[in-house]
């Protein structure tokens, strides 16, 4: 006969084993049961959504490459074409400033010869000579100095080039040779007047709205002293600097003889006829 006692022992041991009912362990059995047929057809199809993600991502990936490199050649045939319409128009313009450099010498000789025959034009043709050589209209010959600047070499790991030459660069030394007594100067070749502008577009440096290209020239005709000026002057310390921290090109060279020729000018938008004289007679007239 089992004694109270060892019913209560056994009925808690049953307490602590059995945490569940026997009813909720057949329901969670079940659900068990279902979950695992129902996931593997989902497991499936996961799988074949990111199949075919996979290869739809691998199809473009191969056209859009395969359209890089078929569109390659044609780019660079586009871009070689751009660099020979560049460089004929731009022989085109050194045509068209050479025949403008031929009239203006016909037009001077004719309007000398129309000139000189009057005392007063003669005044008149000396107070345009002296504008004209103001303007830099003139060819001018004499002794002077050579400024070049060259860009840095570009650093290796794509960093900007601190030492290339800026627009600036090219002002500070102009405006430095005009203050040293310069009587012309030239900019690659250019000659500088009053309205010439020196200004960037981009990465490209404009003198008088056309580009030059490094090494960049400035001549200068003038005194002597313009030389120590320069090296001495505020721009010549700077750029000195830039030289010996970034590697800029800066080379002065004094000259014996320079040629520098006639700038185009500025286009004339304003004018008055001068009624000139001939012995007290207008010309034209007997």
């Amino acid at each position: 006969m089992i004694s109270r006692g060892a019913r209560s022992e056994s009925m808690l041991r049953r307490l602590l084993d059995e945490t569940l009912d026997p009813g909720y362990e057949e329901a969670a059995a079940r659900r068990t049961a279902d979950g695992q047929e129902q996931s593997a057809p989902q497991n499936w199809t996961r799988r074949l959504v990111l199949a075919g993600s996979l290869l739809l991502i691998g199809a473009l990936s191969a056209v859009v490459i395969s359209q890089v490199r078929s569109s390659a050649p044609q780019r660079e045939e586009l871009r070689q074409a751009l660099i020979e319409d560049i460089a004929a128009q731009r022989a085109a313009g050194d045509l068209l400033a050479q025949r403008l450099v031929d009239v203006r010498d016909e037009a001077t000789q004719a309007r000398e010869q129309l000139l000189a025959a009057t005392t007063q034009g003669q005044d008149a043709l000396d107070e345009l000579d002296a504008a004209e050589n103001g303007a830099g209209l003139t060819p001018v010959r004499g002794p002077g100095l050579s400024v070049t600047l060259t860009d840095a070499p570009a650093p290796e790991d794509g960093r900007d080039n601190l030492g290339r030459v800026l627009d600036r660069d090219i002002q500070s030394v102009v405006n430095e040779l005009w203050a040293a007594g310069a009587e012309a100067v030239s900019v690659d070749g250019q000659r500088l007047g009053p309205t010439t502008s020196i200004r960037s577009a981009g990465q490209a440096i404009l003198v008088d709205f056309r580009p030059v290209t490094n090494p960049y020239l400035i001549e200068a005709i003038g005194p002597t002293g313009m030389f120590d000026q320069l090296l001495e002057s505020a721009a010549g310390r700077l750029l000195a600097s830039y030289a010996a921290a970034f590697g800029l090109g800066l080379d002065v060279v004094g000259s014996d003889q320079l040629d520098l020729l006639p700038g185009t000018g500025a286009a004339v938008t304003e004018a008055e006829p001068v009624e000139l004289r001939r012995n007290g007679a207008p010309v034209g007239t007997r």
